[in-house]
Formats: structure tokens, C-alpha cells, sequence
């Protein structure tokens, strides 16, 4: 068996809720400076937002409050709210 190469993998706090993870990657991502744990927590949260399809992503960022732009922004939490309780980061 190899040894690993300096693999450090970053456990991500359990949240309550989706939007208690939205709001913790929000606030790393417009930190001004993130320690080095931050920087491997806002990496591992990242990837988990990075299996949506990239119209999904930018729909969770819409604010946009007309019909079609909201159904597309709840989709993309369902689908988001699935990977993160598969990942364990989020309760079902």
C-alpha cells in the first residue's frame, strides 16, 4: 500500500439546513481572508456545489424573484440539499 501524499481532507461541519450551508459558503467566499482550514473548508464545499450542471449554480447565486428564475433556483436547492445529505453536510 502506497502512502498518501499529503491528502488532507477537510471534514465539513454538519449544517441544519441548507440555508445555514449557503450562508457559510457565502460568507468564506466574499471573506477577505481565509486561514489555511478555511481555504480546505471553502475547497470541500465548493466541490460539493460543483457536481450541479452549471446553469444549476448560477441559479442558486439568482436573486431574482420572477416565476421561471425561482423554480430554477429551488430546483437547483433540491438537487443541492440531495448531494449535501449524501455527503452527510446536511440532515435529509
Amino acid at each position: 500500500m502506497q502512502p498518501q501524499a499529503n491528502l488532507v481532507r477537510v471534514k465539513i461541519p454538519a449544517h441544519s439546513s441548507l440555508a445555514a450551508f449557503l450562508a457559510h459558503y457565502h460568507a468564506l467566499k466574499t471573506a477577505p481572508f481565509r486561514s489555511p482550514d478555511d481555504e480546505k473548508l471553502f475547497a470541500e464545499m465548493s466541490a460539493a456545489i460543483a457536481t450541479l450542471a452549471p446553469e444549476a449554480r448560477a441559479a442558486l447565486d439568482s436573486t431574482d424573484d420572477i416565476g421561471s428564475a425561482r423554480r430554477h433556483r429551488e430546483r437547483a436547492q433540491l438537487q443541492l440539499r440531495r448531494e449535501l445529505a449524501v455527503r452527510g453536510i446536511i440532515s435529509g
